[in-house]
């Protein structure tokens, strides 16, 4: 691939999904090469360029998994150690399952933790006090049994590190990851940016096409689960120290590496991934699995993707809700040019009949976060529809064998698949999984 042919396909496809600015990385056995195109910021002309900063959103899981993982290769933690060994504020929780919730449980999302967990004191970003909070919530199964993405248990992970380390996140953050592999730390709350631009968000209207500038919110105390920002080019030097090829030292031994990468039983992120190790998704391809993270903000996305096996990377920023759309525009054009990057796309059934849609109508919870399924009174002709206590509203469409989608009414998003749960005793159903997350079935 030449770098003048990638650039012109990157731009190409970032104006046809109305994405202001974007950028690709990628770095393969042959070398590598990496493409800018676009605006920071729509109608203005600051244009985007190698060194701009994008949210990286959940991608900052990666990294925090990354810094348990060196304090592990230290000996200062195991992965199988309950989180209570180390956390005061985990003693005697409400819930008496919280106390066998291990480091492994909370970087593989089979913890239990609710997902999105705020306190009310959300402004307050001090980690010992949502660590509190976080225990008086109680969980959703029992610890290691199932998967549930949460930001929630990825802010005690931080919390973790800074009770063994003394220091904040950040500072183990950029002491034990970002400054060893020369990357300029950057953070959505414009800490430790050193000068650099920080790309603006944007929201895709489905209906026009136009990108509207919108504010990135982000939980203070969240910083562990999403508040990284870097470009594509820091991606792909971060996923090549996992793999142990870097330009500088690996920050892991091999036995550690090897570690994050290996699938957890029972962790199943349907229509997130096909399978997840610690801090890693598993993406299937002809190739075998990809290694990697996706993440979503306000009007931003990232995706990392590499392949243990041949060493390949490929990383995509954008400043655009649509950019979930790019990537996979982006993956089907590497696929064309020789490189088969993995990523997750289930097998979506046909829908099921108006007539024969099963009863899954009513209220789901996950913590504080609620969703409804419901007939869409105002809009006969798009069935069902899905809204949440944040306003998100999507109409959704049931496919068989309980699996369903949900497209967003207000952003040029990709539709949001999940699946309904039922009991396997009675046959009702009694939970949702949806993006990863499950929520339990409160009301019908």
């Amino acid at each position: 691939m030449a770098a003048g042919s990638v650039a012109d396909r990157l731009r190409e496809l970032a104006r046809e999904h109305s994405v202001p600015g974007a950028q690709l990385a990628v770095h393969g056995p042959q070398g590598g090469l990496s493409a800018a195109v676009g605006v920071v910021r729509a109608g203005a002309p600051a244009p985007v360029t190698p060194e701009t900063a994008f949210p990286y959103g959940s991608v900052t899981k990666a990294f925090t998994a990354a810094v348990v993982a060196r304090l592990v290769a230290d000996g200062d933690l195991a992965f199988d150690d309950p989180a209570v060994d180390y956390l005061a504020e985990f003693e005697g929780a409400e819930d008496e399952r919280m106390a066998s919730v291990t480091l492994r449980n909370l970087l593989s999302h089979t913890s239990g933790l609710i997902a999105d967990h705020e306190p009310d004191d959300s402004a307050n970003a001090d980690p010992a006090r949502y660590a509190a909070s976080a225990a008086r919530t109680g969980i959703l199964h029992e610890p290691g049994s199932a998967f549930s993405y949460s930001n929630t248990g990825y802010v005690v992970l931080g919390r973790v590190v800074e009770a063994v380390t003394d220091m904040t996140w950040r500072q183990a953050v950029e002491r034990l990851v970002l400054n060893p592999l020369g990357i300029r730390p950057c953070f959505v709350d414009g800490g430790g940016a050193g000068g650099r631009a920080l790309a603006d968000c944007h929201a895709v209207r489905h209906d026009t096409g136009r990108a509207d500038p919108v504010g990135l919110y982000l939980p203070r105390s969240w910083a562990p689960a999403a508040g990284l920002a870097g470009s594509a080019d820091d991606l792909v030097t971060f996923a090549r120290s996992l793999l142990g090829a870097g330009p500088g030292p690996a920050l892991l031994d091999p036995e550690v590496r090897e570690a994050l990468r290996e699938r957890v039983p029972g962790a199943d992120p349907f229509g997130m991934a096909d399978g997840w190790g610690l801090g890693l998704g598993h993406y299937g391809s002809p190739a075998g699995d990809w290694l990697g993270h996706d993440g979503t903000v306000d009007g931003g996305t990232a995706h990392l993707r590499f392949h243990p096996g041949n060493g390949t990377v490929v990383a995509l920023t954008t400043n655009a809700t649509a950019g979930t759309r790019m990537w996979a525009d982006v993956v089907d054009a590497l696929r064309e040019a020789g490189v088969p990057v993995g990523d997750s796309r289930p097998e979506v059934p046909p829908p099921t009949g108006a007539e024969a849609v099963p009863d899954v109508f009513g209220d789901y919870r996950n913590g504080d976060t609620a969703f409804t399924v419901r007939r869409a009174a105002d809009r006969p002709a798009a069935g069902l529809e899905f809204t949440d206590g944040s306003g998100l509203r999507a109409d959704l469409t049931v496919h068989d064998g309980l699996v369903f989608t949900a497209r967003r009414t207000d952003a040029d998003e990709a539709p949001y698949l999940g699946r309904f749960v039922t009991d396997p005793a009675s046959g009702r159903v009694t939970a949702m999984q949806l993006a990863g997350r499950a929520a339990t079935r409160v009301s019908a």
